[in-house]
């Protein structure tokens, strides 16, 4: 989507009880049409309940659409499966091995999205599964996403369908060429960013670079997942140079720990060059957002590594509406001065002994290599 759109309404949802809650109202009051497109689909305890909410849902003759991807919801059960269909329930696995779909290597559908009635939608990192209500003893895992309302979200429908289809999208553009936007100063508007490398759609990681280049007073980054390459460090470091305040928000604690020691490699290069860096101590971190001047936002599934820029089919929404940049600041000052710890340069260094410090530049080594394996003649962003 190039061009900014008009939403009748658009909030900040958090992962916990606070998503599951209203993912489920948006499938209870579905009238027609239910697309429901995630990564990660398990059938333990939240998910059954969300299954529970699409066969009844179906029983109200709601077309309900479920495309969840191979990969990620790889233990999705079989019987279970195989009960929504017989429940009137559209489900396949996106890219199953040995299918059409999976004929570029490692290519995985990584949105998440939900669209009702092509009138509300959701659009995040939330998967469907535990750790994203409860994890243990902890709190939920750290994740965002966006309630979208309004004729905006007829895009989000289009886009699901054809996903869901294997149909191409040139609807999309159709659809965007026909609509217009007020575009007033008090306007709630919203674009959905697209990132597929093998699709040439690079949206998404152009929303954060054009940003970056732009940004005049503070850019706030939360990241699970952070290795970002040389091309995007320089502009955080050039940002930095001309008096851009910038905080990084990554993970204390992470359900990847290579990709943890790997971001540690990095940590001394950021805070020379004036980055703050915290690390959100509750749970796991697993959101992908940034906040440029407190006026711009983007909310979505991409990650600033190669895996999101390269390989997974990804999905942001991009946000300028005053009400939703004050809420979502406050929700980070308010993580930052409770649930953060504020790294330090000389005491980080402190901590690292020789054998940390081989552990970490191996880490990053590693990644780096399978990256450039993996994009082989590319130009590594």
């Amino acid at each position: 989507m190039k061009k900014y759109l008009d939403a009748e309404d658009i909030q900040l949802v958090l992962s916990g009880k606070n998503y599951f809650e209203v993912l489920e109202n948006i499938i209870n009051q579905s009238e027609k049409t239910l697309h429901l497109q995630t990564y990660i689909f398990e059938t333990d305890e939240t998910g059954l309940k969300i299954i529970d909410c699409l066969k009844n849902a179906a029983k109200r003759n709601v077309e309900v659409y479920v495309l969840s991807d191979a990969y990620g919801s790889f233990a999705f059960d079989s019987d279970v499966e195989q009960h929504l269909r017989k429940s009137g329930i559209h489900f396949r696995l996106y890219s199953p091995l040995f299918s059409s779909e999976s004929g570029f290597f490692g290519r995985r559908l990584h949105h998440k999205i939900v669209v009702a009635d092509k009138r509300t939608a959701l659009v995040g990192g939330i998967n469907i599964a535990n750790k994203y209500l409860l994890s243990g003893q902890e709190e939920a895992w750290l994740d965002y996403s966006v309630l979208v309302k309004g004729e905006v979200c007829e895009y989000l429908h289009l886009l699901c369908e054809a996903t869901y289809a294997r149909k191409r999208k040139r609807v999309l553009i159709s659809w965007e060429n026909k609509m217009q936007s007020n575009n007033l100063r008090n306007s709630k508007l919203i674009r959905f960013r697209r990132n597929d490398f093998i699709k040439r759609k690079n949206e998404v990681h152009q929303g954060y670079v054009e940003n970056i280049r732009n940004a005049k007073t503070s850019i706030i980054i939360v990241a699970s997942y952070f290795l970002p390459g040389n091309n995007f460090r320089r502009l955080l470091r050039r940002a930095a140079a001309r008096g851009v305040k910038i905080k990084i928000i990554l993970a204390g604690k992470s359900d990847v720990d290579s990709v943890k020691l790997a971001q540690h490699y990095l940590y001394e290069f950021y805070l020379k060059h004036g980055i703050e860096i915290f690390e959100w101590q509750n749970s796991i971190l697993h959101g992908k957002a940034m906040m440029v001047d407190n006026s711009w936002v983007t909310i979505g599934s991409y990650n600033l590594n190669f895996l999101s820029h390269y390989i997974s089919i990804e999905l942001n929404a991009e946000i300028q509406d005053r009400n939703f940049t004050s809420v979502f600041s406050s929700h980070i000052e308010n993580i930052l001065r409770k649930d953060c710890a504020h790294i330090q340069l000389d005491k980080f260094l402190k901590k690292l002994n020789y054998f940390n410090r081989i552990k970490i530049k191996l880490a990053y080594i590693l990644h780096r290599s399978i990256m450039n394996i993996v994009m082989f003649g590319k130009n590594k962003k």
